[in-house]
């Protein structure tokens, strides 16, 4: 069986390597210690005046010679045949350097030798040798080589039984939830600052008193001052820090009262001084990255535009109020520049508008759970490591995002449903063709009026001021927050290289194949927290009964599949499809079309509909796309770090195109053509069909006037025959290839091939707790996206989903390195091996 070959191991703090332990033996004759020439042997024995302990003696910096160890590994295991008695090879006290200790020098003779001492080194009385002890000593030889230590740098091919002993330890280490391997290593202060060095060293502010002066911020002083200086400079340093804060201490020594007999007054002088006690405190680094669809320039933009719409909006009612905004008798009459205006520009400017704040809502939607985990004191698993967004329902987001005090995402979710659903809607409602209908198709060349309708147009300006307050909302909540992130987190590998610095792996155990329910009821009184670009477990705050149980009903779905790509949630989106494209013709060719004269919104609102239905789709594929490829086994590197999820509209197709990801890439496509469908819908709302069948009928009557069939302009509405055609064949050529694309998904798509959906971090968590791979992720918490690819790549390894043998030597589900022990085929459980008894026959 094939480990990991890159094993890094650390010796523990506080014990000094064996290679240290320099017992000095004395002479017992007058000849030279050193003397190599000498045939007499030396029978020695401890002396107790310069043995030191291991703990005591300091490490010998002299040249490696036959007696001396140079300088090697910084890893050492203990003695193979650690039995007692054995030593390690003497110095000649000509070359040993070393005078420190308890006795800092000793006269020695002319011969070289050590004199006795009888002072007694009391930490050596547990090594002595026991009384009664008779026979000599074994001589002590100066050339003796040391103990080999075992290579533990490669476990591939076939190992040895010391090999196989070792990993046999480590696999008990890890079953019993020790990390091993650099795993779960924590983080240490780079560097230490005192509190008065802080505020030294803070920025000054100018006061203006009785004279121009500079003087420090008073705040420096006091125990939050020296909070947010700490927090500052481990910003600017971009490390950890450790902040020595001294405090006073209450001395008792001063109080009034007779003095003990027999107190020395010298150490009453002395403890009278001022006493103080050392206290420190750690800071981590908090960057604050962003996307650029989260930073000021492009949420500015976005409240400056809801601006400009709302008083573009009411420029043009006041205007139609006084006279038409446009006059004309027929389409033909309308230049190519006004006609393209009247018709397309309205509605392409409220679909942009719409996508634009898409792009930031989503982010802020799959950024939240690291800010909350980012705040001081961490978060709730229910509220950071555990939440989902993504995946929930359009409507429901702002009342889960309330209900958890997620106060960015509820805000950017109505801000978002209203410019996407809301905009589009009463903009194409407030755009009145005149005079009505019944009175145009009497009289084809009556002079026709555009303008607006007073109740609507008002509704379309206050909407452009809500969501513009409301963007200003969502400025100040990203502005006051900090992300704590260096880069953005893509990905498997960007999880994986977060997780791997703490204990947090050791809390999913046995989690492989939990459901939603499960986990959020084991995680439900853990907090954790983001420090220094690693997940972390905040076990200093305390948790209340109050806080968890309000989450009880929170978790997600059971179901393994997304909505959209199981039979419930296609099935009808598509069915949807096809009663949409039916209905098209209804409109415009039947008596029915009165219903898009009187209300010429519903038309624009079902296509609304149909394009959010259609993002649920696509954020399905999205999410799953990864795994779905690491479930075909054998996956390249770069599949860890792909993460569909972190891209903005229309570059998911781009980006699949060349990954050659056809699914991603056709539904990407279809959702840049489903906001063209909501264009080309509304246009066709103001059509009377019945005029295109009747110039259709004069023309086939007429055939020698067919050459100005297409320039002939529809009399009761503003389209020529040419643009209705284009108009009505390039919806029914979306809405075909809406049909086409969902049906291809759900019939590729339907099965599962996860135990549970990733769209938590903790759930994405479970699937590498105990993954092999994690080795190669040590060290790597800063990385950026490119640089762990590189990384992954450079070590010409494969991924797969399915079953596999853990770090601590039992079955696991989850995504690993190749070679994995079996695929994973939903409903039945590898771990249980040949037992078909336990699975639910409709599996086979």
């Amino acid at each position: 069986m094939a480990y990991n070959s890159n094993l890094q191991f650390a010796p523990q703090p506080g014990r000094q390597p064996a290679r240290y332990l320099n017992h000095k033996v004395s002479d017992l004759s007058d000849s030279p210690y050193n003397d190599e020439t000498s045939s007499t042997r030396i029978r020695g024995r401890e002396s107790l005046v310069s043995l030191q302990s291991s703990y005591e003696s300091p490490r010998l910096d002299a040249a490696s010679d036959e007696g001396t160890y140079g300088s090697g590994s910084s890893w050492s295991i203990p003695f193979i045949r650690s039995g007692g008695g054995r030593y390690q090879p003497v110095s000649p006290p000509g070359r040993s350097t070393s005078t420190y200790g308890r006795f800092k020098s000793f006269p020695t003779r002319a011969q070289d030798t050590i004199r006795e001492d009888e002072s007694i080194d009391m930490a050596l009385l547990g090594a002595a040798a026991p009384l009664g002890r008779s026979g000599s000593y074994e001589p002590v030889s100066g050339n003796e080589p040391p103990e080999p230590a075992v290579d533990l740098t490669s476990f591939e091919g076939p190992m040895g039984s010391q090999n196989q002993e070792l990993l046999r330890s480590l696999q008990e280490q890890e079953a019993k939830g020790k990390l091993t391997g650099g795993l779960g290593e924590g983080m240490s202060p780079k560097a230490t600052i005192r509190g008065d060095q802080l505020i030294a060293s803070s920025p000054l502010k100018r006061s203006f008193t009785g004279s121009f002066s500079m003087r420090r911020a008073p705040s420096s002083k006091s125990k939050a001052g020296l909070k947010e200086l700490g927090q500052s400079e481990a910003n600017r340093r971009g490390e950890v820090i450790e902040v020595v804060i001294e405090e006073p201490e209450v001395d008792l020594s001063s109080m009034i009262g007779p003095s003990a007999v027999g107190l020395d007054p010298n150490q009453i002088r002395h403890s009278m001084l001022p006493a103080h006690e050392s206290k420190t405190e750690v800071f981590y680094p908090q960057p604050d990255w962003k996307p650029f669809s989260m930073r000021w320039p492009y949420i500015t933009g976005l409240i400056l535009l809801s601006v400009g719409l709302a008083i573009t909006q009411e420029i043009l009612y006041q205007r139609s109020t006084r006279e038409p905004l446009v006059k004309f008798q027929k389409a033909t009459d309308l230049g190519p520049g006004l006609y393209f205006t009247l018709k397309f520009v309205p509605t392409i400017i409220t679909v942009t508008y719409g996508v634009l704040w898409q792009n930031m809502d989503f982010e802020v939607k799959r950024l939240e759970a690291f800010y909350q985990l980012s705040k001081e004191g961490g978060a709730l698993a229910a509220e950071s490591i555990n939440v989902d967004y993504i995946t929930l329902f359009n409507f429901a987001r702002p009342f889960q995002a309330l209900r958890r005090r997620h106060y960015a995402v509820a805000t950017s979710s109505i801000a978002t449903l209203l410019a996407v659903s809301l905009v589009p809607t009463l903009g194409a409602a407030a755009l009145v063709v005149g005079p009505d209908q019944a009175i145009r198709m009497e009289d084809l060349n009556i002079e026709k009026t555009i303008t607006l309708q007073p109740v609507l147009s008002r509704l379309l300006t206050m909407t452009f001021f809500v969501i513009s307050i409301l963007g200003c909302v969502l400025f100040y909540q990203i502005s006051v927050r900090r992300s704590g992130l260096l880069s953005d987190v893509k990905g498997i590998a960007g999880l994986a290289s977060m997780a791997v610095v703490s204990h947090i792996m050791m809390d999913f155990k046995d989690m492989d194949v939990a459901k939603p329910k499960d986990i959020h009821h084991k995680l439900k009184n853990r907090r954790y927290a983001l420090r220094n670009s690693s997940l972390v477990p905040e076990d200093a705050a305390p948790v209340s009964s109050v806080g968890t149980d309000k989450y009880e009903d929170t978790h997600s779905t059971e179901n393994p599949h997304p909505l959209m790509l199981r039979a419930e949630g296609c099935i009808p989106f598509i069915i949807g499809i096809l009663l949409f494209l039916g209905l098209v013709p209804v409109f415009l060719f039947t008596p029915a079309g009165v219903v898009t004269d009187k209300a010429p919104w519903v038309v624009t609102a079902l296509a609304v509909c149909i394009k959010l239905t259609w993002g649920s789709l696509e954020t399905a594929i999205r999410m799953m796309e990864p795994y779905y490829i690491l479930s075909k086994r054998h996956a390249p590197a770069k599949t860890l770090t792909l993460d569909y999820t972190a891209l903005p509209f229309a570059v998911v197709a781009v980006h699949a195109l060349f990954n050659r990801h056809w699914m991603v890439f056709f539904v990407g496509w279809g959702t840049i053509m489903v906001e063209a469908l909501t264009i080309f819908v509304t246009s066709l709302a103001t059509v009377e069909g019945k005029d295109f069948l009747e110039l259709l009928s004069f023309v086939e009557e007429h055939t020698d006037e067919g050459g100005e069939f297409l320039e002939t302009g529809l009399g009761s509405g503003s389209e020529t025959v040419l643009s209705f055609t284009i108009t009505l064949a390039l919806t029914a050529l979306i809405l075909l290839y809406l049909f086409v694309v969902a049906t291809i998904v759900f019939i590729r798509r339907r099965h599962p091939f996860l135990p549970r959906q990733p769209n938590t971090i903790a759930s994405v968590l479970c699937f590498i707790h105990q993954s092999k791979m994690l080795y190669d992720f040590v060290g790597t918490a800063k990385f950026t996206n490119a640089q762990m690819r590189r990384t992954l790549e450079s070590l010409g390894k494969t991924y797969g989903l399915g079953w596999f043998n853990g770090r601590d030597g039992q079955t696991h589900c989850g995504i690993d390195e190749e070679e994995l022990s079996g695929d994973y085929k939903h409903g039945i459980d590898y771990s249980q091996g040949n037992k078909p008894w336990l699975t639910e026959w409709q599996l086979f």
